[in-house]
């Protein structure tokens, strides 16, 4: 019989075969047994450090605010055991904390606890880092505007350096000592757009204190650490302040905008958008003008995505109205020119109304009613009407017949209708 037979039915006998399974599992038990109960050293990282002041100083708003967030600790002790150790079964704690009562920089040592169910380990060495330094302190948070300090090159004629930043503030958040100490926010730098074109760069934001001297950011934290900044070569243009003038009279005064023009820088589209270089910052109406002297402040507001380069961010109009009369007159027979006879129903409730004319004396001592056309202003106001009456309160404006043009007339005027759908 060869040696594979021999083989062959050995291995096909029962009883060899169960003995053969038990040395097997014997082995791999103890190998596994020698391995688990042999000393192994694990580092375990990334421990949350726990603060813990006492409780008259948290009541008095003191909290602890620290660079180092986390600590590690070594282990020792079966290797299953300390294989299976996570960062929760450990905790790191600050020494000395409760006697912490005043704001203050401190230098706390650090211990370690068992937390977790497994106990069965040492620690090998000391904490790493074995101390921190903190500052105990109340809470502070605020918001900063970031103040332009970059240094810009545009050397094309009559071009202005537009710069932008990708945010206007920071928030900063942590020590009230570290955040109170902060007076303005700063980015400082240079970005060169001589050839013309834009150009974009990011910058790192500064902290100076009411002295103008630079704040060091260390136990504070950020809502942002730096900004992009964009410098866009505009054009620059000259335009002219203006009013648009309502219920004005055909001739009047000459008005007086001060300043007159300002400079302005804009993408060419915008600036070529602008019609006859005129910017209109507010409405002049003449039935707010009484027979006198008027000034005003307007701001300037430019349309979107220009920039005023002048000193000024409004303007002063002026207008001398004291030579012109004043007289009352009684009028009637208003006109609807915007209500259509076709589709509505007007009644006037209110048949007569005495009004204010403004104007040269020539013309107010001989005008009369005949001369004032009162007419009431039914703009979006007939919509939704239906058969039944409604009742509005309208307000009236009033022209004047061709050689009584240059007066106008003082004063808010409403009339009572009845308005029904036909």
């Amino acid at each position: 019989m060869n040696n594979k037979g021999v083989i062959n039915r050995f291995l096909s006998n029962n009883v060899v075969l169960m003995v053969l399974s038990l040395l097997i599992a014997f082995i791999i038990w103890f190998v596994i047994n020698a391995n688990a109960q042999t000393e192994s050293n694990v580092t375990i990282s990334d421990i949350p450090i726990n603060f813990e002041l006492s409780q008259e100083a948290v009541e008095d708003g003191l909290q602890v605010f620290s660079l180092e967030k986390t600590a590690s600790v070594e282990v020792t002790g079966n290797r299953i055991t300390v294989g299976s150790l996570t960062a929760s079964d450990i905790q790191v704690y600050s020494l000395d904390t409760n006697a912490i009562m005043i704001p203050d920089e401190y230098t706390l040592e650090l211990d370690a606890k068992k937390v977790g169910v497994k106990t069965n380990y040492k620690f090998v060495s000391s904490i790493s880092p074995p101390s921190v330094t903190v500052c105990v302190d109340r809470f502070m948070e605020k918001t900063f505007t970031i103040t332009d300090e970059v240094l810009c090159k545009v050397e094309k004629e009559n071009y202005y350096g537009n710069v932008a930043f990708s945010d206007s503030s920071v928030t900063v958040s942590g020590p009230e000592s570290e955040v109170s100490s902060i007076d303005r926010v700063v980015v400082k730098g240079i970005l060169d757009a001589s050839d013309g074109n834009s150009k974009k760069s990011t910058f790192e934001l500064l902290y100076y204190n009411g002295e103008g001297e630079e704040v060091e950011i260390v136990y504070s934290e950020t809502d942002r650490d730096r900004i992009e900044v964009t410098l866009t070569p505009l054009p620059i243009r000259e335009v002219t302040l203006d009013v648009e003038l309502v219920n004005a009279p055909k001739n009047y005064p000459a008005i007086s905008i001060n300043p007159r023009k300002i400079n302005i820088a804009a993408e060419q589209a915008v600036l070529d958008s602008i019609t006859d270089n005129k910017v209109i910052i507010g409405k002049l109406d003449f039935s707010q003008l009484s027979n006198s002297s008027h000034t005003f402040n307007y701001g300037i507001t430019l349309p979107s995505g220009c920039k005023n380069l002048s000193d000024s961010s409004s303007a002063k109009v002026d207008i001398d109205l004291s030579g012109y009369e004043t007289k009352k007159v009684t009028v009637s027979n208003f006109t609807a020119a915007d209500a259509n006879p076709d589709k509505y129903n007007v009644v006037y409730n209110t048949t007569r109304l005495e009004v204010v004319v403004c104007g040269p004396s020539e013309l107010v001592k001989n005008i009369n009613s005949a001369q004032v056309i009162p007419q009431v202003d039914f703009t979006s106001k007939l919509d939704d009407i239906d058969k039944e009456s409604v009742s509005l309160e309208l307000p009236v404006t009033f022209k004047f017949t061709e050689d009584y043009q240059n007066c106008w007339v003082y004063g808010t005027y409403t009339v009572s209708v009845n308005v029904t759908k036909k």
